[in-house]
């Protein structure tokens, strides 16, 4: 046994011998006294009565000394950990840190270190906000250049109606990039917002997912893509709008990174741990670096930046956020140039589920 602790329990014994003597001995020795020299003889009921009354007041009198003596050196313990709330306050989380091997005390050292965790999480938070302000303000600048430019370019009289034609699609495009972005970011936001009470409903996901496949029919088939779908009929306990919007985008990522002539396939398994979706292409692929960023907000790879479809960046994390609120896992593996497949796992909400 260490020495804090015998200190510890050396303190607790000495205090509790000492409030037994204030509450039951010396009351019991003032009374005495004064009934003798009072010459007062009280029943037993009433004596007992007095002494525990003059025991509590003893006791009050002797917590409101120790309280004022101990409060500066309280003090000087609260003192470092006030300060870094106001460190915090002031928004200097980055000089908020106290250092937990100089706080004394049990309770001290719980707040100190609550308060060291508040102040971490406020850091990230705040270089995330950074980042996603930075990210945001880019991808507004890109595409207002593009059609600032184009708009003056117009203004030459002697351009060709080809060229006029040819300028004007890019401001359409541009624009609609500007329109795409603040529309994912709203979705976004409100994904945040949305709770536990959403809307869900019973349906087939397999009917659904052979839905979003026709929906993009035009677009594989320009590219001559063959598309294979391996779906169990599957009873879905979820919000079908949502997970709709899942598919889609997953559908239209493998499609836009898979090249004429390739191939894409979706499964649907049902197992017993849950539902299981695959979407599986032979396109570009992704290095590890840019699997373990897919999912972050406005990342989009060098690969994807080169390409002539470009996006917000956002799509995928309003994936991740639609499958984390159904309390589902999405995951991918992927080779450089040799395709990659995106695996979401959800809860198992069928009513039956049959094998095609």
């Amino acid at each position: 046994m260490n020495k804090k602790i015998w200190k510890h329990l050396v303190m607790v014994v000495i205090s509790l011998l000492l409030v037994s003597f204030l509450v039951g001995y010396l009351p019991y020795v003032l009374t005495s006294f004064l009934y003798k020299m009072w010459k007062f003889n009280p029943s037993d009921w009433l004596a007992a009565t007095i002494n525990g009354l003059l025991g509590f007041i003893l006791a009050m009198i002797l917590m409101s000394v120790l309280m004022m003596l101990l409060r500066p050196q309280r003090d000087r313990r609260l003192q470092p950990i006030i300060d870094s709330m106001k460190r915090i306050s002031s928004g200097e989380y980055d000089r908020a840190h106290l250092n937990e091997s100089r706080i004394k005390g049990y309770s001290m050292s719980f707040l100190s270190r609550n308060v060291n965790r508040m102040a971490e999480e406020l850091t990230l938070r705040e270089k995330l906000n950074q980042e996603f302000i930075s990210n945001v303000s880019h991808e507004i600048q890109s595409p207002l250049t593009a059609i600032k430019g184009f708009t003056h370019v117009l203004r030459n009289p002697e351009l060709t109606i080809a060229e006029r034609t040819h300028y004007l699609d890019i401001i359409e495009r541009e624009s609609n990039r500007l329109s795409n972005l603040s529309t994912n970011m709203q979705k976004l936001s409100w994904l945040k917002e949305l709770n536990l009470d959403m809307k869900i409903q019973n349906f087939r996901l397999d009917q659904q997912l052979r839905e979003v496949v026709l929906t993009m029919e035009y677009h594989w088939s320009q590219k001559d893509i063959e598309l294979s779908v391996h779906l169990q009929e599957t009873q879905c306990l979820a919000n079908e709008e949502l997970l709709n919007q899942v598919w889609m985008n997953l559908l239209d990522n493998a499609i836009k990174f898979t090249p004429n002539g390739g191939q894409i396939r979706i499964d649907l398994t049902n197992t017993h741990r849950g539902l299981v979706v695959e979407i599986r292409d032979n396109g570009i692929g992704m290095t590890a670096d840019e699997q373990n960023r897919i999912f972050e907000r406005f990342y989009k790879s060098d690969r994807s930046r080169n390409r002539e479809k470009k996006g917000s960046g956002l799509g995928l994390s309003i994936v991740q956020k639609i499958v984390e609120l159904h309390h589902g896992k999405i995951s991918v593996s992927s080779v450089p140039n040799d395709g990659t497949t995106f695996t979401v796992h959800l809860t198992n909400g069928e009513l039956e589920t049959n094998e095609k």
